[in-house]
Parts: C-alpha cells; sequence; structure tokens
C-alpha cells in the first residue's frame, strides 16, 4: 500500500506538472495571437473587388463565355452576352453575401451554372478521338456524317467562339470568391474540339487553306483564354484545349507522303513558333481566391466539423483551440507572400525550376511546420498556409510540359517540310536551336527510330495521352 499511495502521489504530482504546462502553453498561446496584423497592400489589393462599369463591360468577349450555354435560336452573340451579364449580376451578389455571411449557404443567392451536360450536348464523347488514335483525321474521317450533324446544329455556339476571338476586349469581370462559380468550361471545350474536327474533314477533302482558317480561329481563342486566365481552372483548361491544338497539327504534319503547298506550311509555322502561356495571371487570381477564404474567417474563426452528431467535449474544446491559433490577417499576408514567391519561381526556366521549389520548399515547410509547438503566433495559420504552397510545382510543369510537346510538334513540322530523312534525324535533331530542345534537360528531343517519332519525357501525367502518359510522342510522315 505504501508503494502505492507513492505512486499515486507521483502520478498526481506529474498530472499537476502536466496541467500547468498546458495551461502555461494556452496562456503563451493567447498572449502571442492577442493582436491580428494589419493587412499589407498586396494582401488589400487582393481582396478588393470594384463590380465593372457599363463601359468596361461594353464589347467584352468574357460575358459570352459566361453566356455560352444560353438558348439558341435567336440572336447567338446577343443572347449570350445577356446570360453573361444575369451570371455576372448574380456572382457580384453572391460574394457581397459571402462577405457579410461567410460560407453560411441558407439564405444565398443560388447560383446559375450551366447544365451538367451542357458540353456533351456540343461534342458527345462517343465522337471525341481518343487518346489513343494514331490518327484523329481518320478517325473523324470515320464518322464524317455525325461531326458535319453536330457542326450544324451547334453553329450558334461556334458563331459565339467566333465572337470571343473577334471581341475589341476579352478579361474575367466576375468577383474571386469561396464558392464562385466558374464559366461553362466544359461546353468551351468540347466547342473548341468541334472547331478542330471541322478542321480535319475540310483537310481530308483538300481544303487546306479552309481547315487552316478554322485551326487558328482555334489557337486565337485559347490564347486569349490563356492570356486572360485568372484562375487556375482556367489556365488548366487553356492547357487542355492547347493539347487538342498541337495533336491536330501533329496529325496535319503527318498527313500523306509529300508537304501540303507552302501557303499552308508556312501558315502552321507561326501558329506553332509563339510560347506556352505563362502561370502568372493565373497565379494573381489564385492570391485573390486564397485572400478571399482566409478573410472569411476573420470573425467567425474556422468552420466546426460537419456532423450528424453534437460535437463532444474534447472536439469542442479542441476547435477553440484551433481558433486561439488563427490569425486571419496574418494567414493572409503569409500566402500572399508565399504566392509571390511561387510567381517568381514559375517565371524561372523549367531547367531550373526542380531546384527553385526544392529549395523554397524545404523554406515553406520550415515555417509552417504543423505541430502545436512549432511557432506560438498563428500556428494554425500558418499550417493551412503552407500545405498547398507545394502543390504548385505540378501546376508549373503542366505549363513546361505542354510547351515541350510544341516544342516537339514543330520539330515535326520543319523536318517534313524540310523533307528530313529518318536516317538524318538524330543529326538533324542536334543541331536544333535551344528554344526548340526539351525545356528541363536542354538536351536534343529524342528520336525513336523504330516507329520514326520524336519524342519528349514531360514531367506530370497528361490526361490525353494514351494511359495518361508523361510521354509525347509524334511520328513523322511516312
Amino acid at each position: 500500500m505504501k508503494y502505492l499511495r507513492r505512486f499515486l502521489k507521483a502520478l498526481g504530482w506529474l498530472m499537476l506538472a502536466l496541467g500547468g504546462l498546458v495551461a502555461v502553453w494556452l496562456a503563451a498561446l493567447v498572449v502571442a495571437n492577442w493582436n491580428d496584423d494589419a493587412l499589407t497592400e498586396a494582401a488589400q489589393r487582393a481582396l478588393q473587388y470594384t463590380p465593372p462599369t457599363e463601359q468596361a463591360l461594353e464589347g467584352n468577349g468574357y460575358l459570352i463565355l459566361m453566356g455560352l450555354d444560353a438558348p439558341t435560336g435567336g440572336d447567338a452573340i446577343g443572347d449570350a452576352m445577356a446570360l453573361g451579364r444575369q451570371r455576372l449580376a448574380r456572382e457580384i451578389e453572391r460574394r457581397r453575401w459571402v462577405e457579410t455571411h461567410g460560407d453560411r449557404q441558407e439564405g444565398m443567392p443560388p447560383s446559375m451554372p450551366p447544365p451538367h451536360d451542357a458540353g456533351d450536348d456540343v461534342l458527345p464523347t462517343r465522337w471525341r478521338c481518343p487518346a489513343e488514335a494514331t490518327d484523329c483525321f481518320a478517325w473523324y474521317a470515320r464518322h464524317e456524317v455525325e461531326i458535319a450533324s453536330l457542326a450544324h446544329t451547334q453553329s450558334p455556339v461556334l458563331q459565339r467562339l467566333t465572337g470571343i476571338t473577334s471581341a475589341a476586349r476579352f478579361s474575367n469581370p466576375a468577383p474571386a470568391y469561396l464558392l464562385a462559380e466558374h464559366a461553362p468550361f466544359g461546353m468551351l471545350v468540347r466547342a473548341h474540339e468541334l472547331w478542330l474536327a471541322q478542321a480535319s474533314l475540310a483537310w481530308n477533302h483538300g481544303q487546306q487553306t479552309q481547315a487552316m482558317d478554322m485551326a487558328r480561329q482555334a489557337v486565337q481563342l485559347r490564347r486569349r483564354l490563356a492570356s486572360g486566365a485568372d484562375t487556375l481552372v482556367a489556365a488548366m483548361i487553356a492547357i487542355a484545349m492547347q493539347h487538342r491544338e498541337l495533336r491536330w497539327f501533329s496529325a496535319a504534319s503527318a498527313q500523306g507522303t509529300q508537304p501540303p503547298p507552302a501557303a499552308v506550311t508556312d501558315a502552321i509555322e507561326p501558329l506553332l513558333s509563339v510560347p506556352t502561356e505563362s502561370l502568372t495571371p493565373a497565379l494573381a487570381g489564385e492570391m485573390r481566391f486564397i485572400a478571399s477564404a482566409f478573410y472569411l474567417y476573420r470573425t467567425a474563426g474556422l468552420p466546426a466539423e460537419a456532423s450528424e452528431e453534437p460535437p463532444k467535449w474534447w472536439q469542442r474544446t479542441l476547435h477553440k483551440a484551433s481558433n486561439l491559433g488563427l490569425l486571419p490577417h496574418h494567414s493572409i499576408n503569409l500566402s500572399i507572400g508565399y504566392q509571390q514567391q511561387v510567381q517568381a519561381l514559375s517565371s524561372q526556366p523549367p531547367h531550373q525550376l526542380q531546384a527553385a521549389f526544392s529549395e523554397a520548399s524545404r523554406q515553406w515547410a520550415e515555417d509552417g511546420i504543423c505541430l502545436p509547438w512549432g511557432h506560438l503566433r498563428n500556428p494554425v495559420g500558418r499550417c493551412l498556409v503552407a500545405i498547398q504552397v507545394p502543390s504548385y510545382q505540378g501546376y508549373v510543369q503542366r505549363i513546361a510540359d505542354i510547351d515541350g510537346y510544341r516544342r516537339l510538334v514543330l520539330l515535326q513540322h520543319r523536318a517534313a517540310a524540310e523533307q528530313v530523312a529518318p536516317p538524318d534525324i538524330p543529326a538533324w535533331l542536334a543541331q536544333s536551336p535551344e528554344e526548340l530542345r526539351n525545356p528541363y534537360t536542354l538536351e536534343p528531343m529524342q528520336w525513336d527510330a523504330a516507329t520514326r517519332s520524336l519524342v519528349f519525357e514531360g514531367r506530370e501525367k497528361q490526361n490525353q495521352n494514351p494511359g495518361r502518359s508523361s510521354t509525347y510522342r509524334v511520328s513523322l510522315r511516312g
């Protein structure tokens, strides 16, 4: 009994000591997080949104995109812009609600999303050239009746694409905020693909100049989206569209046994020579989105986890402690700083990306260590901010991958135009300029003599490649 009493006494002192340490830690946490920081100028800019004036909306092709799924039968462009204006007004209304009520759904004005199958109406999945097809021109030729019928019934949508490319300006007037609705990108992707399918049929019928006109418009449309992409979603949509374009140009360069007319060859060259647009505008939009998400916590704190059962006492305690360690303004400032670093890194040449991101990631990991004793000031906010930062390397590498594919297709086009014989390809590639080499290694693109293919090894999986492979491959004519 004597030893038991001693043990219980020691245990009591230990629990008292631990309780004291926890109390001291909580007191230090409260003191360290008593006052939040003031927002930096960059953070204030990220949170600022001014609804566009009527003059700013005049001639803005983004309104056509926002209303791309408007009913057909009337004025194709006018009806799309009218729906786009309605969606814009609703998004402005929803942003004001979020600013006041946070992410509470009850009472929020409903969004105006496009029908979930709007894209499939424009170009059904069964009529899309599959990733495994080696020649989309031949694939579309086998489905010419269906493609021609779709092009006829969807002509108002294709007119809207033309309206977007020819509009006086193109910029997203909608606010960036948590729960924001995107434009009908799914429909845009399918309509863009239908345009290229039409171009394939025109090429098959010997109307190569007409085919190039359609392909040129498709490129102009995608470039408009990419240059004005103020979200990562829009930037990735533009990459997906560029992949389809490059696949089309690759198929065009491999058609027949003789090069197309000089005028057609000359028209392809400049369309392939422009480097892929950077992520800079998309990352600027990401700053605004992340800042708006953290800004919601300025009064309510972190939302409790949804559950059908009432939270237990320890869950409530943990939730309150988490909110003690969250400073919304400090988190926004920290996030903006990290995003600015990512923007700077995204401008690095691809062959320097890995080293640059590795060094930055080590610093981010140290700053955002997700342990309660890692930082007393804003430990929860630091953790939340740091968790999402390393993922941006994948987005930056997707840009480098698609630009590597562009270089590969341009080499394929030049090899066909110059009629380089397969045995001479390795020496010809060795003389290629730096801007047409592997962007990650600066080595010449690979040559697979067995399959008569040029090969580029990317870094990220590509959904539109066979087997979602990161390897890009194009075949020479003949």
